[in-house]
């Protein structure tokens, strides 16, 4: 006896091919994960890589060694000779010449004095290389025109200041510098007679010269100088006898100086 299949049952038979199918596909297009890759670090056995090189062996040049040298500064352009120090002791001989001047009445006075010599003496403290700081003495005999050049019998001049110097090396053979000087100090004018007349006052001097670096120690060399004073008081003496009042027959302005100076240096290098 045949089975009659319902209308549920038949609709569900219809659909199957359709199910499958669809199950088929989608088990086809899964996504799956990419497969990973190869590391590019070498196992441990690898970790001592082969040189970029091979080993020197043959018989030019020494290879290069395996000690770096170390990072040095670079060369000066020149090398710095006889560098200067900070302390300089300074001691001179010079010619002194005298200026002389008119007095209140003529300047008679002035032909009893001629050329003389003296002493110069200075302690600086350099600062830097191109200046310096100080004190800065002279004493200085004129000489007489019927006496000699070391006789003081045409009078002399004593000066004491505070010196400033401008240098234009700070290394080498050479050192020039420049030099100005403020202080006090007298002008002596003798005359025939025996009488004196001075002037004390301020006075200014402004000097120049070139050393030669003999060593890192001892520099030598000329120098040359010229002071002038503004007198705040002359005075004229007889004897040990002194009385103030303006000079008559003369009165010494100043003087010029040309001679050779010797300069000891100390302390630290610049």
């Amino acid at each position: 006896m045949a089975h009659r299949i319902t209308g549920k049952p038949r609709a569900r038979l219809r659909a199957a091919p359709a199910l499958l199918a669809l199950s088929m596909a989608s088990s086809c297009s899964t996504a799956k994960a990419d497969p990973p890759t190869a590391t590019n670090i070498p196992a441990s056995e690898q970790k001592d890589l082969p040189l970029p090189y091979e080993a020197w062996s043959g018989t030019g040049l020494a290879p290069p060694s395996d000690h770096a040298t170390p990072d040095l500064p670079p060369p000066l352009a020149r090398p710095r000779e006889h560098a200067r120090r900070q302390l300089e002791v300074v001691i001179g001989a010079a010619s002194f010449l005298p200026s002389c001047g008119s007095g209140s009445i003529d300047d008679r006075g002035c032909l009893t004095v001629t050329p003389g010599s003296g002493v110069d003496a200075a302690l600086l403290y350099r600062v830097g290389p191109f200046f310096a700081v100080g004190a800065e003495g002279a004493l200085s005999g004129f000489a007489a025109p019927t006496h000699g050049l070391l006789s003081g019998a045409g009078g002399g001049a004593r000066f004491f200041g505070v010196v400033g110097r401008v240098y234009f090396a700070d290394a080498g053979a050479w050192d020039p510098y420049v030099s100005l000087t403020l202080g006090a100090g007298t002008l002596v004018l003798r005359a025939p007679n025996a009488a004196r007349e001075s002037t004390s006052g301020v006075g200014g001097r402004v000097g120049g010269g070139i050393d030669y670096v003999a060593s890192s120690h001892l520099r030598v060399g000329p120098t040359a100088s010229f002071a002038h004073w503004v007198a705040w008081s002359e005075a004229r003496c007889s004897g040990d006898a002194c009385r103030d009042e303006p000079a008559a027959y003369g009165r010494l302005l100043g003087f010029a100086t040309l001679g050779l100076r010797l300069t000891g240096t100390f302390g630290d290098v610049l």
